[in-house]
């Protein structure tokens, strides 16, 4: 095995470097680009970090000691550039979040090792595999925000940028020599699209918005989906039970919101199953509620009780459900259809060496056996189908939905 080498880096921490820094990238084809975030430390999460590596040198930009990051716009926007990350879904829209930056041109390193079949596809494990490299994970969950970073940290950070132009180059080799590589890129370029689409503020991103205006409009948590729908377990509650989970959870948001912390770190979930379980409505009985933090019931006896005591008060006409999809009518040929294509798509994966809901997922599955297409054309109003999927099992596809009754040879 080898140890991990050390390699230089440039901090960059002001405005005319960063300039200085996009002129020098601009004649580049192939980046590699990772992010640090603080979404660990804070409710508003921002980019701490933004690393790029060319194939001769790593830079490690620091957003919060420069003004703006408009000069990366245009080299994050050019497509005769290939920016490749890893597990680029959260850096992008990160990126397009807090800096409105467009990613063009994008390959996901992780996307590429999937789809070779890697049983591991996490960053150090696909350099370790490929490289004999391994990288030190000590300062995963360090908070970026944090100033001054030390060298170590900002090497640490180098690190997940410099080996990727290398790991981009062999996993495009590999793609292309089984046919994969349109696969990939087609995947790369939705995660690109999507995130300028999901990146646009959300549930946290608008109740901020708000308190930056002076104040939260009363009725503004409501607006929003039920919190308790994020929350494991809540699917099998009671009703009751489910408005006290709610009261909870918004507490919980709005003190974390407050501080800026996440809403771990105000108090776990565990303690509030605890919560819900026992229903306290006064300090006594809180009290009596089994492994609380020390601090717990000093910080948060008010505002807990209060949530408690809210959702108990609510009638039953005003009480929530969770929202459980419409069953559809029994439909046997439909069954029989998804049945038929459960089969072909276990054969078909096993062969190919591919995740079968990589290779295609149970919502397309349920698709082509409701909507039971007759020719590949049909395909192309499949909502969600690649065109990688119809180009590669089109056809197969409608064998299998033709039935076993047609004299049809599948070709697992």
């Amino acid at each position: 095995m080898t140890s991990l080498a050390v390699r230089p880096f440039r901090l960059i921490q002001t405005l005319p470097d960063l300039q200085r820094l996009c002129r020098e990238l601009s004649g580049q084809m192939v980046l590699g680009v990772d992010t640090e975030a603080d979404s660990l430390y804070h409710y508003f999460p921002k980019v701490c970090l933004i690393q790029i590596s060319t194939p001769q040198n790593t830079f490690v930009i620091d957003p919060l000691s420069i003004q703006t990051m408009d000069p990366l716009h245009p080299i994050f926007g050019d497509h005769r550039i290939k920016k490749v990350f890893h597990g680029a879904d959260y850096d992008v829209r990160s990126l397009f979040r807090c800096f409105r930056i467009e990613v063009s041109n994008l390959f996901d390193t992780m996307v590429a090792s999937q789809f070779l079949g890697e049983k591991e596809a996490a960053l150090a494990a696909v350099v370790k595999n490929r490289f004999g490299i391994a990288l030190d994970k000590k300062y995963q969950r360090a908070n970026w925000s944090k100033r001054p970073l030390n060298h170590d940290m900002m090497l640490y950070a180098a690190h997940d940028s410099a080996y990727l132009i290398r790991l981009y180059v062999e996993l495009e080799k590999a793609l292309r020599s089984k046919g994969r590589l349109a696969w990939v890129e087609e995947e790369c370029e939705i995660l690109s699209r999507d995130s300028v689409v999901d990146g646009n503020p959300g549930h946290r991103e608008a109740k901020r918005a708000n308190s930056l205006k002076g104040h939260v409009p009363e009725g503004t948590k409501r607006a929003a989906p039920p919190l308790f729908r994020r929350f494991k377990g809540a699917g099998k509650l009671a009703a009751r039970d489910l408005a006290v989970l709610e009261e909870i959870l918004q507490f919980r948001e709005s003190i974390a919101m407050k501080k800026d912390k996440p809403p771990f770190r105000i108090f776990p979930n565990s303690v509030i199953q605890k919560l819900v379980k026992a229903k306290p409505v006064h300090r006594a009985a809180l009290k009596k509620v089994g492994d609380l933090p020390s601090d717990f019931v000093k910080r948060h006896a008010d505002g807990v009780l209060g949530a408690i005591q809210r959702a108990l008060a609510l009638p039953g006409s005003g009480l929530p459900s969770f929202p459980k999809p419409p069953r559809p009518p029994q439909n046997r040929k439909k069954e029989a259809r998804l049945k038929l294509l459960k089969t072909w798509r276990g054969l078909k994966a096993k062969d190919l060496k591919l995740d079968p809901g990589l290779m295609c997922n149970n919502q397309l599955l349920h698709a082509f056996a409701e909507h039971d297409p007759q020719h590949v054309d049909d395909l192309k109003a499949i909502e969600k189908m690649r065109v990688w999927q119809r180009k590669a099992f089109g056809k197969e596809i409608i064998q299998v939905l033709k039935g076993p009754h047609q004299s049809v040879t599948i070709p697992f």
